[in-house]
């Protein structure tokens, strides 16, 4: 009756946060005319029935989900490519139209994949030709398509009773241990444990038996050596339930309300993340009732990276490799939404590779890129600035102190010192402020294959050698030539020929709206900035302009939709 209760209670919630994220995706609401009008539809852009059934009927949860329990559907990768073969593959206890019954049958087909190359060593009974997995044994759960594993909650076990061989108590189980410092599914390597009021560490080994409720113990002795933590140790309760993680596959920070626990290679292993509202008050529950919660779907561990560095003994960092999945502008995010102390785990996990540090760097808002700056010291700084592109480096020094911003540009190299001394010259609201100082001008002179030898060897942005410029003998702007029109032409003809009048050219002092205009009329992607002899000083491209152009309330909104 209490369960029912809670689930019921948690169902509300759930739906209500669903239908709040929709609203504010649809809001303000737009009553259309004529037949959309009669058939009740509210659109912004699109009628309301438009949008994804499941965004209507599912908790909008980004990344991996795993769907446990009979005849259901198992491993659920969002936007996973519909276009394989479904056979052998449970079907959903759920009622569906063939065509979903499809598309969910073939995406489970390609997360099986996924998943085995995740674990690949796992060896777990298969089930009998004629049975679904799941049936008989209730504490079975599949963790996907063919292979049938115990799954449990961990909040199941978090105090239960622990018990000696003949079934005696003798304590109870405080938390879970295990080890992070390798990849994969982490194994539980011990308990802590409270027998008589004393602390206690009880090795894997000794343990017999986990269930839901009870943990039992092999062995008649136990060592009653008051509880340490060693190096490398991470307590499940302690350390990570109910604190957030980041989801990768979804690019979002989630919090571990529960964790999964499954029964793999001989052992019980952390296989999963449990997300949802119902976890949340399944942990409110007395110990008799919140054991008897079955395992709902979860995140795959194996698409989730925890936050570490709170853990006092574990001396783990943030592993790069999951990161380095995620577009920079991902990785901005995700520090700007999350704490100041988890901003500077992930900021330090994409430390070693330089590049994409810098690249984090361009992407944070102003006041994250002065507070992640603040605490490094003034070589760490420049070791950042050095490696961003001039004009985003120049946008951050100009956010810094006066005292700060001088001994930092020393400390950079001569060449990036001399194009941020001009930049900081100009007004940031301005032409001048937004441009660039790196491109690819060629004399007129030059031939097709020498400029596209010019766009192979360069390491500048994609975005900024689109179009090489042309310049005469004098070094003034005298055309300009595409990358694709420089594919198109022989190899040996010379730029004069192939190159085009520039559509329009910037002044420094043009404004932004001005510079918006005239870039928006011409449909440019880049535009040249010349000074009063024609001569190129930048270019401005069209991502750094829609940048300054976005209103603060836009960045407001999808802040807010993010963190729904």
């Amino acid at each position: 009756m209490e369960l029912d209760l809670v689930d019921a209670l948690a169902e509300a919630v759930v739906r209500a946060q669903a239908w709040r994220a929709l609203v504010r995706e649809a809001a303000p609401l737009e009553r259309l005319a004529g037949e959309d009008a009669a058939e009740g539809r509210a659109t912004l852009g699109r009628p309301l029935g438009a949008l994804p059934r499941e965004r209507l009927r599912e908790r909008p949860v980004l990344g991996e989900e795993v769907v446990p329990g009979e005849r259901r559907r198992l491993v659920v990768p969002r936007g996973v490519d519909a276009q394989s073969d479904p056979e052998n593959v449970t079907p959903s206890r759920s009622t569906r139209t063939d065509g979903a019954e499809r598309l969910r049958r073939a995406r489970l087909r390609a997360a099986r994949a996924r998943v085995t190359r995740a674990c690949p060593r796992l060896e777990a009974a298969r089930p009998q030709e004629g049975t679904t997995a799941g049936d008989g044994d209730p504490s079975s759960r599949l963790l996907f398509g063919r292979v049938d594993i115990p799954l449990l909650n961990f909040s199941a076990i978090l105090h239960s009773r622990l018990v000696d061989p003949a079934g005696e108590k003798i304590g109870r189980v405080d938390d879970l241990i295990v080890r992070l410092a390798d990849r994969g599914y982490p194994p539980i390597t011990g308990l802590k444990a409270r027998i008589g009021g004393r602390e206690v560490f009880v090795p894997a080994e000794r343990v017999a038996r986990i269930e839901p409720g009870e943990v039992q113990l092999s062995g008649e002795q136990v060592d009653l050596g008051r509880f340490e933590r060693r190096e490398g140790e991470v307590l499940l309760r302690h350390d990570l339930l109910g604190r957030r993680l980041i989801n990768v596959v979804g690019a979002r920070l989630v919090r571990a309300d529960d964790l999964v626990l499954g029964h793999v290679e001989q052992w019980w292993r952390v296989v999963g993340v449990d997300t949802s509202i119902r976890s949340l008050f399944r942990r409110l529950l007395p110990p008799g009732l919140r054991r008897r919660g079955r395992v709902r779907p979860f995140l795959d561990w194996e698409s989730v990276e925890p936050f570490v560095r709170h853990v006092p003994t574990a001396r783990l960092r943030m592993t790069f490799g999951r990161l380095s999945k995620l577009h920079p502008a991902q990785l901005a995010d995700l520090v700007e939404a999350a704490s100041h102390e988890e901003g500077e785990e992930i900021i330090a996990a994409v430390g070693g590779d330089r590049e994409l540090e810098a690249d984090v760097f361009e992407e944070l808002d102003p006041e994250h890129q002065v507070e992640f700056l603040r605490e490094r010291s003034d070589e760490e700084a420049a070791r950042v600035l050095a490696a961003m592109e001039a004009d985003d480096a120049a946008d951050l020094l100009g956010e810094l102190d006066q005292a700060r911003r001088d001994p930092l540009l020393r400390l950079l190299p001569l060449r990036q010192q001399r194009k941020i001394r001009t930049l900081l010259g100009y007004n940031p609201a301005t032409a001048g402020g937004l441009m660039s100082p790196d491109f690819i001008a060629v004399p007129e002179t030059s031939t097709v294959a020498q400029a596209l030898d010019e766009l192979r060897r360069t390491e500048l942005p994609e975005e900024t050698v689109t179009t090489v410029f042309v310049v005469d003998g004098d070094g003034r702007l005298s055309g300009i030539v595409s990358a694709v029109t420089l594919l198109k032409h022989d190899p040996s003809a010379v730029l004069a020929e192939a190159k085009s009048l520039p559509p329009l050219t910037l002044e420094p002092e043009d404004d932004l709206a001005e510079t918006a205009m005239k870039m928006a009329d011409y449909d440019l992607t880049v535009a040249p900035v010349v000074d009063d002899d024609e001569r190129m000083l930048g270019i401005v491209t069209v991502d750094d302009l829609l940048e300054l152009m976005i209103p603060e309330d836009w960045r407001r909104r999808a802040s807010a939709l993010r963190d729904e």
